[in-house]
Order: C-alpha cells, then structure tokens, then sequence
C-alpha cells in the first residue's frame, strides 16, 4: 500500500506530461517550421499531434502492459532482439544533439533583449556559457529540479497565453490563407509535421515512468492523448499568431521575437514574454536534458554496449562521465556556429528513427507474456492481424517524417548520419561474429 501511495497520483502525471510536452521545441521550431510551409504551419501542428497519437499506440500498449523504465531501450533488447537494442541505443545517442539547439536558441532570444549580444562571435560564447552553466549545475545534482519545473512552467503557459491573446487580435484574417500560405507545398508542409513532431509530442517521455505511476495501465494513454491535444490546440493559436502577425516571409525561419515585437508593443509584456516563455522554456528544457539524456543510457553502460565506465557517478549521484558527453554535443555546434534548421532536422529525424526501433516489440509480446496478454483488455480488440496493420502504420508515418526531414538537409549532414548509422551496424556484424567463434558462447 505504501509503494502504491508513494507512485504518481493523476494530477501529477498530468503535470509532468505537460512539462514534458510544453518546452522547448515550440520556441526553437516555430520559426523553422514558418519557412517550411508558411501560414499553413498551424496546420502542421494539428497534423503532427494526429499522426504522433496514430504512430505511437504500439509504445502506449506496451507501456500499459510491461511497465518499464527506459522503455524503448528495454522493449527492443526483451521483446525484439539484443542487438535491436544495442542499435536503439546508439541511434538515441547521437539523437540527443538536439542539447545544443538549446543553447544556440538562447543566445538567439536573449539578444533580443540584449542587442550587443547579436553579433556572430557574442553568440556562440552566450550558447556556449549557458551550456556550461547547466552542466556545472547538475553536476552537484538538482533535488529541486521537479519543484523549479513546475513553477517555470506555469510563467511559460503565461508567457505563451499572453502572446496568443495579444497576437489574436492582430492579425491579418483577410490575407492569412491567400498570402504566405502553404508556401513550400506539400513536401515543405510534411517536413513542417515531422519537425514538430515532438513539439506536441512530448508526453511519450511519460511511458518512461510507467512503473512510478499509479494506475497506469487505466490513466497513462489518456492522459497522454489528452495533454496532446490540449497543447496542440495551444500551439495552432500560436502558430496563427507568429505567421499571422507579421507576413510570412518576415517570420521564415526567424524566432518568435519578430512575432512578439509586433504584437506585444508593451516593453512589460515582450520583457515577459521572452523571459518567461522563451528563456524560461529553453532553460527548464536543458536543465533537465543533461540529467534525463545521461541517466537514459545508464542501463545500456551497465549492459556492455558503452564503455561501462560511462555509468559511474559522484557523490550527488550524477554520471558525470555520459554528462560530460552531451556538454560536447551542446558545446561543439554551438562553438561552430552550426546552422539551427539543419541541427534542428538531424536531431529531430534521428529522435524519430530511434523510437521506430522498439514499435514491432508489440508483435512479440503476446508470444513472450501470453499470460499477460491474455489477461488484458487488448487481447480481443487487436489479433494478430490487427496488430501487424498497426505497426505497418506505424512505420509508415515514421518512415516518411525522417525521409522528409533528411531529404533537404545538405550533403555532408547525411553523410555523417548514414557514416555512423553504418559503423553501428558493422560494429554488430563484428561482435556477432565474434559469438559465434569457437570458444565462444
């Protein structure tokens, strides 16, 4: 009884889907996705959210039924195969670049308030101080990180209100849909969906936490689906706003600074906007990632498939070796001065790659916890051929988010993805060949 009192309550869970999907990504992709697609980028929220809840039922089943922590990790090592895992991790590894578009969309929202801070030079030294600032920080270990969460995302939703109710009323409902609209056609608008994939989709994170949540099973997709759209309906407001307030072509690929100084003239409210809302998001979002991205391969060190020194932490409990990697991932495109539209397309297509991996776990389950299976509400309502239509959808929406979003990236981006993605999967070959040798087991 006491370990049931001790798991999440509903509200609880409801707060932290929201935390999770409310952050960074709709301050850092907004822009990005504006010249992609234009006007239309409200559009591609919707769009985006419908197709993340159709994509992900296999993860949300699975979740319900085999709680576990790091579950995509896990479901593709238990339910699929070692070496499925051992490639899930390594995919996920090179995702978590997406640390240093926090850093660089920093520098970018803080010079808007601070104009000397808008040269190349003061850019990457505001990106590349801020990323150390947090990682200094979380080597001592956060204990109020949850508690500062929550605050920071109540001033953040604040902070986005504002900006809708001022920007509403602003804009240009005459020409919306006949200029600046739906500029890049339907490829620029499928990239725009893809980019923003986990801008709406951040309550997934939640089936990491199945085990700590009380009532899982009943509770967890609902309250995934439901923050989901909450926050999608959120951001298509906000997209109107952003595109809308401004022509489009002055919003392409800009932060969202260009938006508010035209619909937020009062310096208070601009002040608050970006400071709540943007920095605030941008800095809650990175806080957290240095803990969440290093703790989420501890398990993968600990199997072998990192150097297990990896794992080791200090004295607050920090695995400060893995932390000190994602600093780099931050710290070297910022240092750089790497393109944000194609540090944003890397990082997001790879994420999506990553959570293809497990999605066919579904299809093994029944065979491995019949029992369980059995037992649960989906054993009537999804048989087997049920279940392989699923993750053929599944596949399909994922599949063409990636291909859309590595398709306009330059040569040399793709190029290091397939290099890598290649000496994964040579690295396999070699350490299954090596198991097979005589002598070995």
């Amino acid at each position: 009884m006491a370990d049931e009192k001790s798991k999440l309550s509903l509200i609880e869970t409801i707060s932290l889907a929201v935390g999770f999907t409310i952050g960074s990504g709709i301050i850092t992709q907004t822009g990005i996705g504006i010249g992609m697609t234009g006007r239309s980028i409200f559009l591609a929220f919707l769009v985006s959210a419908v197709l993340f809840l159709i994509s992900f039922r296999p993860l949300f089943m699975m979740s319900t039924l085999l709680p576990r922590t790091s579950a995509a990790y896990t479901y593709s090592k238990e339910l699929i195969h070692e070496n499925v895992g051992i490639f899930y991790a390594y995919v996920y590894f090179l995702g978590r670049l997406t640390i240093a578009i926090f850093g660089i969309s920093f520098a970018q929202y803080l010079a808007s308030l601070l104009p000397a801070l808008a040269g190349e030079i003061p850019q990457r030294l505001v990106a590349l101080s801020v990323l150390t600032l947090f990682f200094a920080v979380n080597l001592f270990g956060v204990k109020a990180a949850a508690k500062l969460q929550n605050v920071m995302c109540v001033i953040l939703i604040g902070g986005i209100l504002v900006f809708v109710i001022c920007g509403l009323g602003q804009v240009d409902y005459g020409s919306f849909f006949t200029e600046g609209f739906f500029t890049g056609g339907f490829g620029g608008f499928y990239s725009a969906v893809s980019l923003l994939y986990f801008a709406v989709g951040g309550a997934y994170i939640i089936t990491d936490f199945a085990p700590s949540i009380r009532n899982a099973s009943k509770v967890m997709v609902k309250v995934i689906a439901g923050v989901t759209l909450a926050v999608c309906a959120l951001y298509m407001m906000m997209g109107v706003v952003a595109s809308g307030s401004v022509p489009a072509a002055e919003a392409a690929g800009q932060p969202l600074t260009v938006g508010a100084q035209a619909v937020l003239p009062n310096r208070f409210l601009y002040g608050f906007f970006i400071i709540g809302a943007c920095l605030g998001a941008l800095v809650t979002t990175l806080n957290s990632s240095f803990v969440w991205y290093s703790n989420s391969l501890i398990r993968a060190c600990e199997d072998g498939f990192f150097p297990k020194s990896w794992a080791e932490v200090n004295r607050a409990g920090v695995p400060w070796k893995l932390m000190v990697i994602f600093y780099l991932f931050g710290a070297v495109p910022a240092v750089l001065g790497m393109d944000l539209t194609v540090l944003s397309k890397m990082a997001v297509g790879l994420t999506i790659l990553g959570t293809c991996v497990p999605m066919a776990g579904i299809l093994n389950l029944p065979k491995k916890y019949p029992e369980l299976w059995a037992s649960s509400k989906y054993a009537r309502r999804y048989p087997r051929w049920r279940l392989k239509i699923m993750v053929i959808i599944t596949y399909a929406v994922l599949a063409t988010q990636v291909w859309s979003l590595f398709a306009g990236n330059p040569l040399w981006a793709n190029v290091i993805i397939l290099v890598y993605i290649g000496a994964v999967i040579l690295g396999l070959l070699v350490r299954n060949a090596k198991k097979k040798a005589p002598g070995k087991k």
